[in-house]
């Protein structure tokens, strides 16, 4: 059996690791093989050691994060409370664009308003769960790849009720958002309102023809995955106020298939991805019972 490469794995762990690091993992090594050459263990490979090595570090690295999730949930505990959010966000289209068209990024300032609850799950840590109910919008551009003008560049805008549950733990905040649409509108870079009628062509008896179909008879419910975070910038007696941010995807897209007379047409069917940034104030109604532990 040949000997492995040691001065290439010392190159390597020189370069890979920090100075103090690999100084410390010389010593380790060196301590250990003493040990083990005692105890009649002979065939002591430094490549085992350096496993070994490399496991205790993420053994101690994993007991350093759960120190400090520990030390983040060690923290007031907030109690059921129910308020009003508004949110802007800014949003894009991250499906396939349209031909000679590409999507664009849209930033709504007044885009998410409505209801929000907090009920805690916990008597210890600050871990609850949050609805929100309200009125959410998503926008995204359309601009031909050449030649773009105001009246050629298309902004559309879908309006829906949504339903947001999620789970919150510390400041962090993971959940979904059904939304259920109510309404779409189209306007150009002018400002204008456009038609919501698309003409998909097609060749019927050798007869080219065009087939119109209106996007506001082909809106679809949404699922929506969302991340984000909580943070409390004011506490009171009467309630408090919280700043948050959210990334949303959508697993789902926003329009029926029967909306595409061409199933070639149906892998641009839009679907979101967003970031949202708002505010929140929920009014206490049960103060938490600090003798439960």
């Amino acid at each position: 059996m040949t000997k492995p490469n040691y001065l290439f794995f010392v190159i390597f762990l020189i370069f890979s690791i920090k100075k103090r690091q690999f100084l410390l993992f010389i010593s380790f090594f060196l301590v250990h093989r003493k040990k083990l050459v005692k105890l009649g263990v002979q065939n002591v490979s430094i490549f085992n050691l350096f496993g070994v090595f490399i496991m205790k570090k993420m053994f101690l690295c994993a007991i350093l994060f759960l120190s400090y999730m520990a030390v983040s949930f060690s923290q007031e505990v907030d109690p059921i409370a129910v308020g009003v959010f508004v949110a802007g966000k800014g949003s894009s289209n991250v499906s396939k664009a349209k031909a000679n068209l590409e999507n664009g990024f849209v930033v709504t300032p007044v885009s998410d308003f409505g209801i929000t609850g907090y009920i805690p799950v916990s008597k210890r840590k600050n871990m609850g769960v949050l609805l929100d109910v309200g009125l959410s919008s998503y926008s995204y551009k359309e601009t031909p790849t050449t030649n773009p003008t105001d009246e050629t560049t298309i902004t559309s805008k879908f309006n829906y009720f949504s339903i947001a549950p999620s789970f919150t733990a510390s400041y962090i905040t993971f959940g979904f958002n059904l939304g259920l649409p109510m309404s779409t509108t189209r306007k150009n870079g002018s400002g204008t309102e456009v038609s919501t009628i698309d003409s998909f062509p097609i060749v019927k008896n050798g007869v080219n023809e065009k087939i119109p179909s209106d996007v506001k008879d082909n809106l679809q419910p949404t699922l929506e995955i969302r991340v984000g975070a909580m943070i409390p910038i004011v506490k009171t007696t009467l309630g408090r106020l919280n700043v948050f941010a959210k990334a949303g995807y959508m697993m789902s897209s926003m329009l029926k298939t029967e909306y595409y007379k061409i199933a070639g047409f149906s892998d641009t069917n839009p679907s979101m991805f967003s970031v949202s940034i708002g505010v929140n104030f929920l009014f206490t109604l049960q103060q938490p019972n600090t003798d439960e532990y």
